[in-house]
């Protein structure tokens, strides 16, 4: 006798659905994969703009001004170049990231009271106004221009004044034989204002009752445009007005002396 033997398997309707579903997982798997790896090529492009703008300020801090700053900046990457701090790739000065971004600088406004201000711009490639967006959520204080074929993405760095090593340098300083002493002006960058403070250590003025009267320091010729060269002038006794106020030692130059000792001279120099 005959046995019929029937066999059990998909139906071409549940073959044709499992195909479909795992098409649309693997669409869906290759698009997310596609899509990180488009997003970790504008996190590196937001990394280079970064390290630029922590390049630049790291010059800054030890130079008292951006690189290139009195040609506007345009110049500041070949200049980083130049130091071994941050590539150039193309001749014209600016550095090709990933995505075919383009990233150029430029400085201005030396003359704000908050300094010059760097500006670190990416251009993209025409269309890729997506890519800008997504940039502009990785660089803080940035802005976004979508008006022309390129877009271009431009970030802010404020110059560090406050961290200039220049910024102030201390002197002590005996008076010579004209009651005077000189000391460096400070190198301050585009917008600040060599300035001094000086602290006398010891004043002896003849005539008074504790050997200590009213003094001021004021600026003689120095010996180069570079220098302060301040001398001492003390009160005779009047303090009515500046004629009042003489050299020590009189007519005849001599050291200074207080006790026996030289007249020690503190001084501070900065920018402001």
């Amino acid at each position: 006798m005959d046995v019929a033997v029937r066999y059990k398997g998909f139906t071409l309707v549940e073959v044709l659905v499992s195909v479909a579903l795992m098409s649309l997982v693997g669409i869906y798997f290759l698009t997310s994969q596609i899509n990180d790896a488009h997003d970790r090529m504008v996190r590196s492009v937001a990394q280079d703009v970064l390290t630029l703008a922590n390049s630049s300020m790291a010059y800054f801090v030890y130079m008292g001004e951006w690189p290139d700053q009195s040609g506007n900046c345009t110049g500041l990457i070949d200049a980083l170049d130049a130091a071994n701090a941050f590539p150039a790739t193309n001749s014209d000065g600016s550095y090709t990231g990933a995505v075919d971004s383009r990233i150029t600088a430029r400085c201005s406004a030396s003359g704000s009271p908050v300094g010059a201000t760097l500006q670190i711009t990416v251009q993209f490639p025409a269309g890729a106004d997506d890519d800008a967006d997504l940039l502009m959520g990785y660089l803080p204080t940035s802005t976004i221009d979508t008006s022309g074929a390129q877009p271009e993405v431009t970030h802010y760095v404020a110059a560090p004044r406050r961290a200039t090593s220049n910024r102030y340098q201390f002197y002590k300083e005996t008076l010579n034989s004209n009651s005077a002493f000189e000391i460096d002006k400070p190198s301050c960058g585009s917008g600040d204002t060599p300035a001094y403070m000086v602290i006398p250590q010891s004043l002896c003025v003849p005539g008074t009752a504790v050997g200590l009267g009213g003094y001021y320091f004021r600026e003689i010729t120095p010996s180069d445009a570079s220098k302060w060269n301040l001398q001492l002038m003390v009160a005779n006794g009047n303090n009515t007005g500046p004629g009042d106020f003489f050299v020590i030692g009189g007519p005849v130059p001599t050291v200074p002396l207080c006790d026996g000792r030289n007249v020690e001279v503190g001084a501070i120099t900065y920018c402001e």
